[in-house]
């Protein structure tokens, strides 16, 4: 089977699910615009300034986009369990790893789709408008590198351990914690844990006005380092739970 028709597929089976199951998505982004309401207007009865209510709106957009990222992998794997199709996702010409990797590329189209909308959906009734710039395609992307590594952990533990849902769900208030780090310390944290750089320059850009070529090489090697470190590091322990998983013959079963 030729690899374009499997990535094709994948894509096709993620327009589908969108279209079919629409109402369960937006009543999940309807109670995640709920929270951030609460949020927002919290902060702006505190007087906080522009910057910080532009900061919250690229923050609260960059959680949900990191949440949907991380759980394509670990959510996504329980689910496939659940259905009884995993084992035929092994059972393909093409490597699992690199329909993983297909999954990955879809579910980043389809919820930069969705983190754009809901980005322009909060700046409308928010009042406070960024500076919306191409270029924040690239730094999102790979920011989200080493989120994709954390969904890749988590998913080769779902394999082994079958239920990890309090993990995922502790994994979200971690995230949490990871994009304010820079608000609350200045420590040097803030360049090895996951998607807490790349949301700084997320928010130089968007809020700062600044673009691609404004950052340096510095800042591009931290980023890219960072990310790829937990990308690479997510692989390779996944790789290992899936051969525990084969070894004692958990993947036909949930």
């Amino acid at each position: 089977m030729k690899e374009h028709i499997i990535f094709y597929s994948i894509v096709k089976k993620h327009f589908i699910e969108l279209r079919r199951y629409l109402l369960n998505t937006l009543m999940s982004m309807g109670g995640v615009f709920i929270l951030f309401m609460l949020v927002f207007f919290g902060l702006r009865s505190f007087d906080a300034g522009a910057e910080t209510l532009q900061g919250t709106i690229v923050g609260f957009a960059m959680w949900i986009f990191a949440a949907m990222a991380y759980s394509e992998m670990s959510w996504g794997l329980l689910q496939e369990a659940r259905d009884g199709t995993l084992e035929q996702l092994y059972l393909t010409p093409s490597t699992f790893k690199r329909i993983s990797a297909y999954r990955v590329i879809a579910s980043f189209i389809f919820q930069f789709m969705l983190f754009a909308a809901f980005l322009v959906i909060m700046m409308v009734v928010t009042g406070e408008y960024l500076i919306l710039n191409p270029g924040v395609v690239v730094l999102v992307g790979l920011t989200l590198l080493s989120i994709y590594g954390i969904g890749y952990i988590m998913g080769g533990l779902s394999l082994v351990f079958k239920k990890v849902q309090a993990g995922n769900q502790i994994l979200q208030f971690m995230f949490i914690l990871f994009l304010v780090l820079p608000s609350i310390t200045s420590h040097n944290i803030i360049y090895f844990t996951p998607i807490t750089w790349g949301n700084v320059l997320i928010n130089r850009m968007l809020v700062g006005g600044m673009s691609l070529l404004d950052f340096s090489l510095l800042d591009y090697s931290i980023l890219l380092l960072n990310s790829f470190a937990y990308l690479f590091t997510g692989i390779l322990i996944f790789s290992y739970l899936e051969r525990v998983a084969k070894q004692r013959g958990l993947l036909g079963h949930y």
